[in-house]
């Protein structure tokens, strides 16, 4: 939902593919008050990840029982140095709290003990990778992968490695094999689907990122998304692109935001800038919209004037139309976008306060875009200090470049009506 975010983790960054994914045409037009120019949509795939811990000197405190397990462990060592399992807890606590060459010294020693166990592999090459320490790292893998092939992360982690060093078919092959074992295993199928588009089959990448989409992963929606709107392994569909952008981006996916963006700053063009290119984006936007109507049979659609955010509102369904009303509204809708507009002036008795920061977030992001009914809600908002300190400069700006009639009657209602806190 854009109600919901979704947290990113604590996955940092080691390593970028450098080949184009789902490349589409960028789309940089200009309303009659231009917004900002759009960054080009992000096109290569999102840079392989590897869990790794936070950094050694990160000022933020260490959460006490990480701390209460480190002592446990230690203390367990020091009652039996040759301890398998805190050893393991050992390594896996030093790895947290960001030490990570203790860690690995820790797990080389349980290993001295225990030569034979497979997660010690796992743990240590999970440890090397972080240093990226490619050929040892593979190495440990390989071994816990020989004393136990059913281990998952094994698989997947040297399908990573494989994939950072341009090892495109051996890392398929990792990869199928960690989803052999768990079909399940999202995050193996976005990588897969990436490896494969780089091995030009783009079919079979389009399913697998599409099945790790419906798990929910936002990065595979993002690129799934670009996929429909290039029609790379699909049928070409901007409808279908908004719909997975959409949802990568109610989890707050930047490049997904972006992509949103820049259709809507082409959807949003009028009269001699129109193109048929921003036509087919109005459209798009328009259609994504009716298609939101499937995922509530029970509503009755016939009500032109109403839609379905609107529709669910006046049922008493709030906390089912306000993440509709804000996917229609950011879709361009009008009747959803008055119906925020509403919300924030007014709010919902017993239910929503006034002045809410969420649908300001909406105004001014869609505003920046080029949308005039965004742009007007916000003139008035700044104008009559709705919420928040009058600034009628502020109001002003939003109004440049708008008709003149359009500006007077925004400004004289303004003018009739006493100010607000």
């Amino acid at each position: 939902m854009f109600l919901q975010r979704a947290t990113m983790g604590g996955w940092l960054l080691i390593a970028s593919a450098t080949l184009l994914c789902y490349q589409h045409p960028v789309m940089a037009q200009e309303d009659q008050s231009p917004p900002p120019a759009p960054e080009p949509i992000r096109e290569e795939p999102l840079p392989i990840e590897v869990l790794t811990p936070p950094p050694a000197s990160a000022t933020v405190p260490a959460p006490p029982s990480l701390l209460e397990t480190l002592t446990e462990a230690r203390r367990a060592l020091h009652i039996e140095p040759d301890a398998q399992e805190p050893r393991l807890v050992l390594g896996r606590t030093l790895f947290q709290l960001g030490d990570t060459d203790g860690a690995i010294d820790e797990y080389r020693t349980a290993l001295r003990f225990h030569p034979t166990v497979a997660q010690a592999h796992v743990d240590l090459g999970t440890a090397l990778m972080a240093k990226q320490d490619w050929r040892a790292a593979m190495a440990e893998l390989q071994e816990a992968v020989r004393l136990d092939p059913t281990l998952v992360q094994a698989h997947y982690s040297m399908g990573t490695i494989q994939y950072t060093r341009g090892n495109v078919q051996s890392a398929i092959k990792a990869y199928q094999d960690a989803l052999q074992l768990k079909p399940d295993f999202a995050e193996a199928h976005y990588r897969l689907g990436l490896v494969l588009k780089v091995a030009g089959r783009e079919q079979d990448a389009a399913q697998e990122l599409e099945t790790a989409a419906l798990a929910g992963l936002a990065k595979a929606q993002y690129f799934l998304g670009n996929a429909y709107r290039s029609g790379q392994g699909v049928e070409k569909s901007q409808v279908m692109a908004i719909t997975w952008w959409a949802r990568a981006f109610e989890q707050g996916l930047p490049e997904a935001a972006q992509a949103l963006t820049q259709l809507r700053r082409l959807a949003v063009l009028k009269g001699n800038l129109q193109t048929k290119q921003s036509k087919a984006a109005a459209e798009a936007f328009k259609n994504y919209c009716d298609q939101l109507w499937l995922d509530f049979p029970d509503l009755d659609q016939r009500q032109a004037t109403e839609t379905v955010g609107t529709t669910l509102l006046k049922q008493g369904r709030t906390a089912e139309a306000l993440p509709v009303l804000l996917r229609e509204a950011y879709a361009l809708n009008e009747i959803s976008h008055a119906a925020l507009v509403q919300l924030y002036e007014q709010g919902l008795e017993g239910q929503l306060p006034p002045h809410g920061q969420w649908v300001m977030s909406y105004l001014e992001s869609t505003a920046a875009d080029g949308s005039v009914p965004s742009r007007m809600a916000l003139a008035r908002i700044y104008a009559k200090g709705l919420g928040l300190a009058p600034d009628l400069a502020k109001a002003k700006s939003y109004l440049r470049g708008l008709p003149r009639d359009e500006v007077k009657r925004i400004l004289d209602e303004v003018a009739s009506e006493p100010s607000k806190p």
